[in-house]
């Protein structure tokens, strides 16, 4: 590490300096033209200068930047503790600075509480597995908060110098080459005039384009903590638009099905069809398929007059048997659209449905070739409470969180785990087993996890709903099939339908009299639709010619 400075480095910044260049020896120079001249014979050494002292124009930035390894561009009036610290990423590509940066800091004692500010503007830049991530330093309490914050129609300046002032130090990435016009040399030019504003650390990273980098990348992503996934794969609202979702389709010939699970839902599933009909006249989806559950009432009838395509789950394959659950029905509508590349499954209990709904899941499997199951989160409600903040239901906050504490915890970027709203590449549906009651949402993850890898799951933010609750008598069946399913999910070679089932038992007090219950919970896991295919004499494609 070449440290460029009028001033001696103490004992606090050296620290930083040798945390930040993982332990190089630090060499101090007082000349720029020196650093040149070290860098030039040798490349793989890391430059930080000191923008207090040493005044430097913007071609000798753009040539140390194309020679040295890392440069920093610091500005710092004093190496005391920062109480508050901005790091600064747009979009998520450049989130590599909270791992560099932000635990040298930490490190060296100069940082107290960190936050993160992700800027992001839809649909500009295609997210791959070869872009910068990040494995984190940070202990949970310096992390104070991650803000998400979307450009709209204001220009990442803008967005970034209305943040400056709220700390006492921001981190910003440099670009390469940075020009005289740029703003983030309008901060540089002020203090060389003596007009200093925030402390500020501008950094800039060699890029790690080897195959044998990527492929370190790749293995870090699959193991990644959950604070690492909830940056680099949670979409917020309003991240994906129409238009840009049917050109990515169309240039990459993909094709995009909807299916809507139903078991008695004539009062609502015809207001969500109607909703979603526009999205397919517009050529965003291929088809609108409701799945009734063998229903007794008129959802079916409904459902078609509504313009979507209708199936009974008994009637489709009827020789593999016909049950009831919500896993059952998306089971059997795999047979029904195995011709998609994109499925989305949505509730048909939604009260308030919007085409957010739909575009906000769908949306990362179009963007980002990567990632094969979204889950959607949302906010509970009336229209009055769409400002609320809001984490899983019930189940999920006094069972499935503390779980996946435990045993995954990987997964707890999730906001919702068991959110209903779910979409996923129909090459990961085909690998995997279904449990046909309420284990069904846990069972995608956790078979996700095992086959892709924890990173190839998103969360999208889909608005607010009202929809229909579970009574609290239901919670003990929910969270027993829950449980099932997490504790069954290390088989997924089955070829035939098991029955997992428990007993319980149920100790219930009244007013007259004490009862103890004998009950038996059981739900069906049904084989993943390849190893069913394989077996099939011959596959029925009258299905797919919709």
């Amino acid at each position: 590490m070449i440290y460029i400075s009028e001033r001696k480095p103490n004992a606090t910044l050296t620290r930083f300096l040798n945390n930040l260049s993982e332990n190089q020896p630090l060499t101090w120079v007082t000349d720029v033209k020196q650093a040149l001249d070290m860098v030039s014979r040798r490349m793989d050494l890391s430059v930080t200068l000191d923008l207090s002292t040493i005044k430097i124009d913007v071609g000798t930035v753009n040539t140390l930047m194309n020679t040295c390894q890392n440069l920093v561009l610091s500005y710092m009036r004093n190496y005391k503790r920062k109480k508050r610290v901005g790091i600064f990423s747009r979009g998520r590509a450049n989130v590599g600075l909270f791992e560099l940066v932000g635990k040298a800091l930490q490190t060296s004692g100069m940082m107290e509480h960190a936050r993160l500010i992700n800027l992001y503007k839809p649909q500009i830049t295609e997210i791959t597995q070869d872009d910068v991530s990040f494995d984190r330093g940070f202990k949970q309490d310096e992390l104070q908060e991650v803000n998400f914050i979307p450009l709209g129609n204001s220009d990442a300046t803008a967005a970034i110098m209305e943040q400056l002032p709220m700390f006492d130090l921001a981190v910003l990435g440099l670009p390469n080459p940075i020009s005289e016009e740029h703003f983030l040399w309008n901060l540089v030019k002020k203090i060389q005039d003596g007009n200093g504003v925030t402390s500020f650390i501008l950094v800039y990273q060699q890029r790690q384009r080897t195959k044998d980098m990527k492929e370190a990348n790749r293995q870090q992503l699959t193991h990644s903590d959950p604070t690492t996934l909830f940056l680099r794969n949670t979409f917020p609202k309003d991240s994906f638009k129409k238009e840009w979702i049917k050109q990515k389709k169309f240039e990459r010939k993909q094709k995009i099905g909807l299916v809507i699970p139903a078991f008695n839902e004539e009062e609502t599933v015809a207001n969500v069809i109607a909703c979603y009909m526009p999205l397919k006249k517009e050529g965003i989806l291929d088809r609108i398929v409701v799945m009734d559950n063998d229903s007794t009432d008129g959802t079916s009838r409904v459902a078609k007059e509504a313009g979507a395509e209708v199936y009974r789950s008994g009637d489709v394959f009827p020789e593999f048997g016909a049950y009831r659950g919500k896993g059952e029905a998306l089971w059997k509508s795999l047979f029904v659209v195995n011709n998609m590349d994109i499925v989305a499954f949505l509730d048909a209990d939604i009260k308030n449905p919007t085409e957010e709904m739909v575009l906000n899941i769908v949306g990362p499997l179009v963007l980002r070739k990567d990632l094969q199951l979204v889950k959607g989160y949302f906010n509970r409600g009336g229209a009055e409470d769409k400002t609320l903040k809001s984490g899983g239901g019930r189940v999920t906050e006094i069972l499935v969180r503390p779980l996946l504490s435990m045993e995954m915890p990987e997964l707890l970027f999730l906001f919702q785990p068991l959110s209903g709203f779910t979409a996923a590449r129909m090459e990961l549906l085909k690998s995997l087993p279904f449990y046909t009651g309420y284990g069904i949402e846990i069972g995608f993850l956790l078979h996700t996890a095992k086959v892709f890898g924890v990173s190839a799951i998103a969360q999208s933010d889909v608005g607010w709903i009202i929809h229909r609750n579970q009574g609290i008598e239901a919670l003990t069946r929910m969270g027993t099939e829950v449980l099932q399913a997490f504790k069954d999910a290390s088989d997924t070679e089955d070829s035939e339908t098991k029955e997992i089932k428990t007993s319980l038992i149920y100790a219930l007090l009244s007013t007259d009299k004490y009862s103890l219950l004998r009950r038996n919970v059981s739900q069906l896991k049904r084989p993943p639709l390849q190893n069913v295919l394989k077996n099939l004499p011959m596959q029925n494609d009258s299905y797919n010619n919709k």
